[in-house]
């Protein structure tokens, strides 16, 4: 028998951009963008599905103007058998504004890293291990276990358009491909196991509704393998305080999981700070054994701007002096 499974994913995918698509690295206003997540889910089902993730992107474009570095990584524990997954990839993008206007611009990028699994077979009960009256852990599992690991390189590539009016009417859409490089993922050695592509199209914008309201609305599909998700839904941010050198906007939003389950988010903007904390409300057909509860996730995000002093070349005396 095979089994077979998602990449890991965050409900506040908006959060974890460069996660999303390796084209959004770079994309915002600052120098630098430090984002985590953090997913706890199935806590009612089985041991808690435990995933974190962390990135950090650079805008200074110091090899070559326009093109962008970052880096990011996340850790994910699931199940009885301890089954990690840990994945560091560095990512770069490349802004290309189209002719004639800076409100569009076009952007690639590209994903390179590696992927490592590790389970612990110790920790796991298997059917020859009962002796007729009971469990004994003592017997043999019987079992062909040739590893307990698997590391492979990991590729992706993506790219993304941009158009933006203002701070507060904007829009990205894009569509990255994952795992292209079909990393093996079986502990029995079969060859013919391999991680299977993914394909995701996301969009999201913001829309200046009056002068304290904006609307977030977003989207975002993968396919995998024969398994697909779908996510639609939107923030409503409330702009309390816009002064110079200090800003707070609270939000709050619903999304939807096709045939899964529906995500409620809140949240604030505060100065260079985004944070979050999203739950999801399990209507599929684990929801007997979910008791409709999903996964807790939180996120932050910060934004440093870096104080660059004007350089002044010469100075022009008055004509008084």
């Amino acid at each position: 028998m095979s089994l077979r499974a998602q990449d890991i994913h965050f409900s506040q995918f908006y959060s974890s951009p460069v996660q999303l698509n390796p084209a959004l690295t770079g994309n915002f206003e600052g120098d630098w963008r430090f984002s985590g997540n953090q997913r706890s889910q199935w806590r009612s089902v089985s041991r808690p599905f435990n995933t974190f993730g962390f990135s950090a992107e650079n805008r200074e474009g110091r090899v070559i103007p326009g093109l962008l570095f970052g880096a990011n990584f996340f850790h994910d524990a699931a199940g009885d058998g301890n089954y990690r997954t840990f994945e560091l990839n560095v990512t770069s993008s490349y802004e290309y504004f189209l002719p004639g206007d800076s409100a569009h611009k076009i952007t690639p990028g590209i994903q390179v890293g590696f992927n490592h699994r590790r389970i612990d077979f110790s920790q796991l009960s298997f059917d020859n291990q009962f002796n007729g009256f009971y469990y004994d852990a003592s017997l043999p599992t019987n079992e062909n276990l040739l590893t307990n690991n698997r590391t492979g390189l990991n590729l992706a590539l993506g790219v993304i358009y941009s158009y933006q009016v203002d701070k507060r009417n904007q829009f990205t859409a894009g569509i990255g491909w994952f795992n292209l490089s079909k990393k093996g993922q079986s502990f029995y050695e079969d060859q013919t196991i391999v991680r299977d592509k993914r394909v995701v199209l996301h969009g999201k914008g913001i829309y200046e509704l009056n002068f304290e309201w904006d609307l977030q609305p977003g989207f975002m599909m993968q396919f995998q393998g024969k398994f697909n998700e779908v996510v639609l839904g939107s923030n409503i941010r409330y702009i309390y305080k816009d002064k110079r050198g200090e800003y707070f906007a609270p939000y709050a939003g619903m999304w939807f999981r096709n045939k899964d389950a529906v995500n409620l988010v809140v949240g604030a903007y505060y100065n260079q700070w985004i944070a979050g904390v999203s739950y999801d409300v399990n209507f599929s057909q684990l929801a007997p054994a979910s008791r409709v509860r999903g996964g807790l996730e939180f996120s932050l995000q910060y934004i440093l701007h870096i104080f660059r002093p004007k350089v002044i070349q010469h100075r022009v005396c008055p004509d008084y002096l």
